[in-house]
C-alpha cells in the first residue's frame, strides 16, 4: 500500500512537471510569435540593434539562395596594412606592407588573365592606409551588397606573418569565425586586428559594442562560412604544390578578423609566409619565386569558381 501511494505520488508529480513544461513552451511560442509577427513592430531589438525582420529571414532561411548569379563575377583583393601602418617588420627591416602590395598587384594581373570575365578590384594600389572599415566597405560597395543588383563576390586579404622564432615559416589561410580554431589562430587575429587600436584609435571592445552595422553584417556572413572554408582550402591546396612553400601544421584555420567580418561574401585572409624567417622573406622578396605562389593562389581561386559553377553555388 505504501509503495502504491508512492507510485501514485510520483505519477502525479510527473504529470505536474509535464503540464508545467507545456505551459512554458506555449508561453515561449506565444512570445516569439508576438515578437516576430506583431504588425505594430516591423523591427526586432536584438542586443540594442534595430534589425529588419526581412534581413533576418534572408540571412537564416535555408530556402533562400544567397547567390544571385551563376558564377562569381567580382573579386576584391585587399593588400594588408600600408601607409602609416607598416604591418610586421621582418629580417633586414622588411615591412609587411611592402611585401603584400606587389603580391596583390601580381595576383590581380594573373586573375585578369585566367578569369577575363571577372572584375578584379584592389582596396589599395599604393602605399596608402585604408582603415579596416574602409576596406570591407570597398568590398561591399564593389559587390553592390544590400541592393537588388548585388554581385557574387570574393574578398581576399593578403598579409605576411611574423614570429619571435626565426625558424617559424610557412603559408596558411584563414576564414572568419567567432571561435578561433586554436590559440595560435587567436594570436594571429589579435595581431592583425591591432590596427584598430594603434592607427584608428579605437578600443576593440567598444568598437564591437557600438558598431551595430558590423554586428549585423556578422550575422549575415555566418551563411558564407562554408564557402569561405572551401575557398581557403582550394587556395592552400594549389600553393602547397609550389616548390619552396612550407606547409604549416594546420594550414587552414578560422579566426575573428575584423576586415573579413565586415565583408558580406566568402572571404579569406592569406598569410603568405613569415618575413621574420630568412628563407620565407627571401622567397617573398624575390619576384621569380613570389610569382609562382601568386599563380598557384590564382589557380586555387579559379578552381573554387569552377566548383561553384558546377554545383550551382554549392546547392547540390
Amino acid at each position: 500500500m505504501y509503495q502504491g501511494r508512492m507510485r501514485l505520488f510520483r505519477g502525479n508529480k510527473r504529470k505536474r512537471r509535464i503540464t508545467l513544461f507545456f505551459i512554458v513552451v506555449l508561453i515561449l511560442l506565444f512570445s516569439t510569435y508576438f515578437l516576430l509577427y506583431s504588425q505594430n513592430n516591423d523591427k526586432v531589438k536584438l542586443n540594442n540593434l534595430n534589425i529588419k525582420l526581412e534581413d533576418l529571414k534572408n540571412a537564416f532561411n535555408p530556402a533562400v539562395n544567397k547567390f544571385n548569379e551563376k558564377t562569381i563575377s567580382t573579386i576584391i583583393i585587399d593588400p594588408g596594412h600600408g601607409g602609416k601602418d607598416p604591418g610586421t617588420i621582418g629580417v633586414d627591416k622588411i615591412f609587411e606592407k611592402n611585401i603584400v602590395l606587389p603580391f596583390s598587384l601580381e595576383l590581380k594581373k594573373e586573375l585578369e588573365e585566367i578569369l577575363p570575365n571577372v572584375k578584379i578590384v584592389l582596396t589599395r594600389t599604393g602605399d596608402t592606409y585604408p582603415t579596416l572599415e574602409e576596406r570591407f566597405k570597398i568590398a561591399n560597395e564593389t559587390a553592390k551588397i544590400n541592393t537588388d543588383k548585388s554581385k557574387n563576390a570574393l574578398f581576399i586579404s593578403i598579409h605576411a606573418n611574423a614570429s619571435f622564432s626565426p625558424r617559424a615559416r610557412g603559408f596558411e589561410v584563414y576564414f572568419v569565425s567567432a571561435q578561433e580554431s586554436s590559440e595560435y589562430a587567436r594570436a594571429v587575429s589579435m595581431f592583425e586586428n591591432e590596427a584598430l587600436v594603434k592607427f584608428n584609435k579605437i578600443d576593440t571592445s567598444q568598437y564591437e559594442k557600438d558598431s551595430s552595422q558590423l554586428t549585423h553584417n556578422y550575422m549575415l556572413i555566418e551563411q558564407y562560412q562554408k564557402e569561405s572554408r572551401l575557398l581557403a582550402e582550394s587556395i592552400a591546396e594549389e600553393v602547397f604544390k609550389v616548390d619552396g612553400v612550407v606547409k604549416r601544421p594546420i594550414p587552414v584555420q578560422n579566426a575573428l578578423f575584423y576586415v573579413l567580418k565586415g565583408s558580406i561574401m566568402p572571404a579569406v585572409l592569406i598569410e603568405t609566409g613569415f618575413i621574420t624567417n630568412p628563407d620565407d622573406a627571401k622567397f617573398l622578396s624575390t619576384k621569380e619565386t613570389r610569382i609562382k605562389m601568386v599563380k598557384a593562389a590564382a589557380k586555387g581561386i579559379k578552381n573554387y569558381i569552377e566548383l561553384f559553377e558546377e554545383t550551382k553555388g554549392f546547392t547540390k
